[in-house]
């Protein structure tokens, strides 16, 4: 998908706000609207950024070569080796100066406060969400979710809505959990959805199969919060929401591919998949052949 640079992240420098790196990303792509931006970098000189602000929350897992870097925020001046899937946790509206010794680069992942607060409204009871900082950060939870959304979003595709919703909420629920200033208690909920709304959770996949559907739609079917929907919803079905709609979409597919009037891209379109590689992909990785070769198979 090329690189939508309308959607760059930003901070402000002066007063004005400025692309947050001086070149073009490799790659930037938007999820939920604008409140989450997800870009890959690269900058292949040493560099000295001035003082800044970040417009939002953001996190920057770095890739590349070991680079002496130095980050002075908070009233702190930290400096050591920044090496490939090191973190830095850069709260919105924080001033800050950094600077790299060498070449460098690697993944922003920008998140509006509103949609944090979207994810973890039950757990701060009306409190405001503060994250603290934090410079040259191993945490291979949050390095791992970082690359699986940059994998969902370089799909380039509406069809991972479900699974790209999934990761923001684990990245939001890590963040409150690990690095946030008032700390979150988060209480483990157990026991699968209740049977009515459950009931009412799997009718409204069936009947939009066709359709984008996403997390946050799911979650209000069954009128609960993103976090405990996706972790009860798993509870009682084994499945995660994304695995399950994507189980279903290839239940139905088999299905239509039985009708000699329905052509792949058409069964692809009606299962809900915008582009017919993204579908072939998911079923075979699902019945082990292709749906062409599923099709030949039923003549």
């Amino acid at each position: 998908m090329p690189a939508e640079f309308h959607t760059r992240t930003q901070v402000y420098e002066h007063g004005r706000r400025v692309p947050s790196a001086p070149r073009l990303p490799v790659f930037s792509s938007a999820f939920l609207g604008k409140d989450v931006i997800i870009e890959r970098h690269l900058t292949p000189q040493s560099a000295r950024y001035g003082e800044r602000e970040q417009t939002n929350h953001t996190l920057f897992l770095y890739e590349g070569e070991p680079v002496r870097a130095a980050w002075n925020a908070a009233g702190k001046r930290l400096k050591g080796w920044l090496r490939s899937g090191r973190l830095w946790i850069v709260p919105r509206s924080m001033p800050h100066t950094s600077s790299f010794a060498g070449p460098h680069g690697g993944v922003i992942l920008s998140i509006t406060n509103p949609q944090i607060e979207r994810h973890i409204g039950p757990f701060v009871g009306g409190r405001p969400f503060e994250l603290a900082p934090e410079f040259n950060l191993e945490d291979g939870q949050l390095q791992h979710l970082l690359r699986a959304l940059l994998a969902v979003a370089q799909e380039g595709s509406c069809d991972d809505t479900l699974v790209g919703e999934l990761l923001v909420n684990a990245v939001c629920v890590r963040l409150a959990k690990r690095f946030a200033i008032s700390k979150m208690n988060i209480v483990p909920c157990r026991g699968g959805l209740p049977t009515a709304r459950l009931k009412r959770v799997l009718e409204y996949v069936e009947s939009n199969l066709d359709k984008n559907i996403t997390l946050t739609e799911l979650a209000r079917v069954a009128n609960m919060s993103l976090y405990y929907f996706a972790v009860l919803f798993r509870q009682s079905t084994g499945l995660s929401p994304h695995r399950y709609v994507l189980s279903k979409r290839v239940e139905r597919a088999k299905e239509l591919l039985h009708d000699p009037k329905l052509s792949v891209l058409d069964v692809s379109m009606n299962v809900g998949f915008e582009h017919q590689n993204n579908f072939a992909r998911a079923f075979r990785r699902m019945i082990g052949v292709s749906p062409t070769e599923f099709k030949r198979g039923c003549v």
